[in-house]
């Protein structure tokens, strides 16, 4: 018996003849082998479901449909753990022209399109059915049919039929009724199928929700943006549910959550046509793209025209009180927010369909230097103003458009012509608007209990093997505060002053350090004090720069929660090392700095930071290039809810 050895185990060259053994005697070396390629390939870029269904709504778009349904089957018989409202398979009805059989089979295939040299076209590479479908689930039926045709051919692809190697062909179509769940839709509504064609991704695995009104609607907030200026010609449906046009700009006023700008809306800042051509620069060999200046501009003998077109760009900005984070400051400014919340960047739409947002703009030393602009760091105030970019199909090489519709990379002459048109300052300048209205200092609410930070210091007291030491000098005040604070409390609650006693010893047992918040005009940035006890507390000036540019910010921003705490410990620090010197000529040094030095430096230093460092005008410039988790960005419905 042959015992399996595993891969990590064998030499490179022995793990090849591992896999060459594999094949058949009579393998002819296709270009994908089967089986491999098609699991691996069921691992595509698609981000969700909606990204992946919109392959098959641009297909029927294309086919000329003018009603598109989208339906879910519910299952007939719960399996374990199933719910009732599960879906156990998705179908896309559409009245387009429908297809030739032998086109159902070849549509199946990879590259098998009818645009490739209609560039206008929403599609173009061949690769949405087959694609979108298997990475949803591992089984697709095609049921079509043209108006002249007798009857309902079906095509299908099957995952689990792909033999493992050797050439594998999509099965010859043959007649076919359609799947009962979708017979039964038509009848309810009253639709007939006299053409088209219906895609059925047959017990899907993948599906990014698995109950129909969650499936729903994520569908119908993608859709609606996604399409939302190709509804006016296509009825779209999903589940029963019209599909209504959504700008993220909310500057179109047929779009649904759109207000008019003297009642609170969305204010256009920027729109301009740019035309533009693309060509090879002969002398070096690279590809350039330029405004076009004049007609004369296509004729030039020293360029090899590549495309001409024009790019439209627009910038919206979004009032303070439009949306909002907080359901409770209204349902409609709550589905804006939730509208803008993945759409925060520039929304690049490619003949009138939208493709993504690009959530990172140039911005490291290097792009800068080339000429890229200088554009903001896309943190919590860039979801409250808009940019869109639109662009036709011929223009896909300018925007690097991938055979999946799904991302958008220019190249770098595309932010050279908008730093052209001033467009990064435009850009920064909107970001700089909303820091200005929408920041505020928080009011810090008093802790119940031990916070982290405080938690931290008294673990590393524990570590050390000895707390905060009152010194001699200090310690008859400090007894003298006990028992001030005592007779309070049991004047207050009527207790024993021994009770009393006994209460505040125990609380400083249970929270040796206190961050506490003070108002001080003219103040240190904080003030060390010993509490009634051993307990070290620790008084932020709020009326300090370095509370209002600093601490502060780190207050207000969810994501920066330990930062914040990681400050208290070193404040904590700073705390306790003053109070706790038990040298007097010491103590009065470490109280003068506080006061006459370190605060009023930080005070004038942090005042010119804040000055200089305006959102989205002077960020510091990023070594390379930012990504997504690169930013510290601030919540944005601690935001909105400002």
């Amino acid at each position: 018996m042959t015992i399996a050895t595993d891969d990590r185990l064998l030499s490179e060259l022995e793990r090849q003849q591992k896999y060459l053994n594999k094949l058949p005697d009579d393998f002819e070396f296709p270009l994908f082998n089967s089986r491999q390629a098609l699991e691996s390939q069921r691992r595509n870029g698609y981000r969700h479901t909606a990204s992946a269904a919109r392959e098959i709504v641009d297909n029927a778009i294309e086919a000329g449909a003018s009603q598109i349904h989208v339906i879910f089957e519910r299952p007939k018989r719960l399996a374990q753990f199933q719910r009732k409202e599960s879906v156990s398979a998705v179908a896309f009805i559409d009245n387009g022209a429908g297809m030739l059989p032998m086109m159902a089979r070849y549509a199946l295939s990879w590259g098998a399109g009818t645009h490739f040299d209609e560039p206008d076209f929403i599609g173009k590479f061949g690769f949405g059915l087959p694609n979108a479908s298997i990475n949803q689930t591992r089984r697709v039926e095609v049921y079509t049919k043209t108006r002249d045709a007798k009857g309902i051919t079906k095509a299908w692809l099957d995952v689990n039929e792909v033999q493992q190697h050797g050439l594998q062909k999509i099965p010859a179509p043959e007649p076919s009724a359609l799947p009962d769940f979708v017979q039964q839709y038509l009848a309810k509504e009253k639709i007939t199928f006299d053409h088209g064609t219906v895609v059925v991704w047959v017990l899907p695995d993948r599906l990014s929700y698995r109950t129909a009104g969650s499936l729903r609607e994520h569908l119908v907030d993608d859709f609606g943006v996604t399409y939302r200026s190709m509804l006016d010609g296509v009825e779209l449906y999903v589940d029963s549910t019209l599909v209504e046009p959504v700008d993220p700009l909310f500057l179109d006023p047929d779009a649904r959550l759109f207000l008019p700008e003297d009642e609170g809306g969305a204010h256009c800042s920027f729109d301009r046509t740019i035309p533009v051509r693309f060509f090879l620069d002969k002398t070096t060999g690279a590809l350039h793209l330029r405004k076009l200046e004049s007609a004369a501009d296509l004729e030039d003998e020293d360029s090899e025209l590549r495309a001409a077109g024009t790019i439209h760009i627009r910038i919206s900005r979004l009032p303070p009180t439009f949306m909002s984070g907080n359901k409770t400051d209204g349902e409609d400014e709550f589905k804006r927010f939730e509208i803008r919340k993945p759409r925060r960047g520039m929304s690049f739409v490619r003949a009138g369909r939208e493709i993504e947002t690009l959530d990172a703009f140039p911005r490291s030393a290097r792009d800068i230097a080339s000429g890229l602009g200088k554009w903001p760091l896309l943190q919590g105030y860039a979801y409250y103003w808009a940019i869109e970019v639109r662009f036709e199909p011929a223009l896909d090489e300018v925007f690097g458009i991938t055979n999946d519709k799904q991302t958008v990379r220019p190249i770098e002459d595309f932010w050279r012509l908008l730093v052209a048109d001033d467009i990064d300052r435009l850009v920064r300048d909107e970001n700089a608007w909303q820091a200005k209205k929408r920041k505020k200092v928080p009011k810090p609410e008093p802790d119940k209990g031990p916070t982290p930070a405080e938690q931290a210091a008294a673990a590393a007291d524990s570590a050390a093997g000895r707390g905060p030491q009152v010194p001699d000098n200090q310690k008859e005040d400090v007894r003298d505060r006990q028992e001030v604070e005592a007779k309070r409390v049991a004047a207050t609650t009527g207790a024993s002053l021994q009770a009393a006693l006994a209460a505040l010893k125990q609380e400083v047992k249970r929270r040796p350090y206190k961050i506490e918040y003070v108002t001080l005009a003219h103040g240190p940035f904080y003030v060390p004090e010993w509490g009634p006890g051993v307990q070290v507390i620790v008084k932020i000036n709020q009326a300090h720069p370095f509370y209002t540019t600093h601490y502060g910010e780190l207050m207000r921003l969810q994501d920066a929660q330990l930062p914040k705490q990681a400050a208290d410990v070193l404040l904590i620090a700073l705390a306790k090392a003053e109070l706790t010197c038990d040298d007097e000529q010491a103590q009065v040094w470490y109280k003068r700095q506080r006061e006459s030095v370190w605060s009023p430096f930080l005070a004038d230093a942090l005042t010119v930071l804040g000055q200089t460092m305006r959102p989205g005008d002077n960020d510091p410039v990023d070594s390379e290039p930012a990504t997504p988790d690169d930013e510290d960005d601030a919540d944005p419905s601690a935001e909105a809810a400002e």
